[in-house]
């Protein structure tokens, strides 16, 4: 009888040969699964990613991950992590992700080694594979503007990590007197003014915007570099006459100075953002100062300094009342340098921030021609101020020095005299170890071709000096520095 039904329900029977088969590739399926548990397991700890491998690091590089494949013991991680020479910074955590925060900007021209061993995984306290990895920071390189006769009036390139065997690149041609420039934050180009030689006594008024690239790659991303010497136009001088540029520190803002040729009352500010054509801010000129994000300028005006937006998102304008000038922002941008006019004729440097709050560094008699802050804790201003010094009884001339201000207490440490000179340029190497500065020889106009200052002066010889910066702590050897005779040349910037 049973035997009958089964042959009348053939179904049945294919129905348990179908069940042996699911139940046979559930056990194959959680056998694979449990070796695959198994053997995961035993997949090695390791460092699996580094984002700064074989990447040359800067100023803007403030922050390194290291990715691992599995968890980790994060305090562990704290205290096998190693970095020579040392690189202070701060670990946070992102699941597998650590986040090292730097608390100062690298050293230029080093080669630094990160190492990670002796870490186990959670679960097991199987050691980590151990990490070694190297990067660097960006050469210590700077521009300057050539007077030698075959280099007068060109932008060159000057690499001086090697110090027994520096670099020089020239980077702009014989038909072009560069008259300024500013570089751009990767160093890859610099945005510099120049005039023909052959336009003769019109050169300063005929004087164009351009770029040149420097050959330099910091970070290799799979794109050639382009040689250097790459000339581009970027604003011809056909209807207006181009004064004075700055670019924006993270090289998204172009401000220039314009004077319409044929109407001298239209003359004001312009501002060319990044890849987009140039307009009129309705501004009149003077000195400006771009901040750091490249939103506002804060401009020169009678009777104050204008603080004016650049972008949509640049806020409102403002108006500071009874400043001369500008000397520049902190890093942030929170922060602003005003040079201030008091009732007593005198001038004083002062620290605003964005409240409003002013606090005064120092006041004195004479121009004060530039401040910079120390990039590592900003927490030291050094400036460019004048004095005057009696040459013969009851004759005085102005003469620069440089002195370093402690903005916690105002303390003022004099550094050092400039004499001979007082139109210098300052420049602060972006990891705040040494200054850049110029003194020329300066003559009546001779040529329509000679070189000048801005003070409309001929420039008949220039040097560049590189001066050690001190760390301060002991006052008296911040009076023994020396400076250092490097090139012919004036208007040294170091590259970011």
């Amino acid at each position: 009888m049973n035997h009958s039904s089964e042959n009348k329900r053939p179904w049945l029977k294919k129905l348990k040969q179908f069940d042996w088969i699911v139940l046979g590739c559930i056990i194959l399926l959680s056998l694979t699964l449990g070796a695959m548990l198994v053997n995961g397991e035993q997949v090695p700890l390791k460092v699996s990613y580094f984002s700064w491998d074989n990447k040359k690091v800067g100023l803007q590089d403030k922050t390194f991950t290291l990715v691992f494949n599995r968890p980790v013991d994060k305090n562990t991680v704290r205290e096998n992590l190693s970095i020579e020479p040392p690189l202070p910074g701060r670990i946070s955590w992102q699941g597998r992700q650590l986040i090292y925060t730097l608390d100062y900007p690298p050293i230029y021209g080093t080669n630094y080694q990160i190492k990670l061993q002796n870490v186990p995984r959670i679960y097991d306290r199987e050691p980590i594979e151990p990490f070694v990895s190297l990067f660097s920071t960006r050469d210590r390189t700077f521009a300057y503007i050539g007077v030698a006769p075959e280099e007068k009036g060109r932008l060159i390139l000057y690499n001086i990590t090697e110090t027994n065997q520096p670099k020089k690149t020239i980077l702009t041609p014989l038909d072009l007197i560069v008259t300024d420039f500013r570089i751009y934050p990767n160093s890859d180009k610099i945005l510099f003014s120049a005039y023909e030689p052959s336009l003769r006594g019109q050169a300063l008024a005929r004087q164009q915007l351009y770029t040149v690239t420097t050959g330099l790659q910091v970070s290799p991303n799979g794109v050639e570099t382009p040689r250097a010497g790459r000339l581009e136009p970027i604003l011809n001088a056909k209807e207006y006459q181009n004064l004075e540029f700055d670019l924006s520190q993270n090289g998204q803002s172009i401000v220039i100075w314009r004077t319409n040729r044929k109407n001298p009352a239209d003359s004001g500010l312009w501002v060319i953002p990044n890849g987009e054509d140039p307009r009129p801010l309705g501004v009149p000129g003077g000195n400006f100062v771009i901040s750091p994000n490249g939103k506002r300028v804060a401009v020169s005006q009678r009777g104050g300094v204008g603080m004016v937006p650049l972008t949509p998102d640049g806020g409102s304008s403002e108006f500071l009342g009874g400043y001369e000038k500008s000397l520049g922002f902190s890093s942030d941008g929170k922060q602003i340098l005003l040079v201030k006019d008091n009732q007593d004729y005198t001038r004083s440097l002062v620290l605003l921030n964005r409240n409003g709050q002013e606090k005064e560094l120092f006041r004195t008699l004479y121009p004060i021609i530039d401040c910079e802050f120390e990039p590592r804790e900003e927490n030291l201003l050094y400036c460019l101020k004048t004095d005057l010094i009696e040459e013969q009884e009851g004759q005085y001339k102005e003469e620069p020095f440089l002195s370093v201000i402690k903005l916690d207490d105002t303390q003022d440490l004099p550094l050092l005299a400039l004499p001979n000179y007082r139109d210098v340029q300052l420049s602060m190497s972006p990891d705040g170890v040494a200054l850049l500065f110029d003194q020329v020889v300066t003559t009546v106009p001779q040529s329509k071709n000679d070189l000048m200052t801005t003070e409309q002066k001929a420039i008949a010889d220039g040097q560049v000096w590189l001066l050690p910066l001190p760390e301060l702590k002991d006052p008296e050897k911040s009076l023994k520095i020396k400076p250092e005779e490097l090139e012919p040349g004036f208007k040294p910037k170091w590259l970011p």
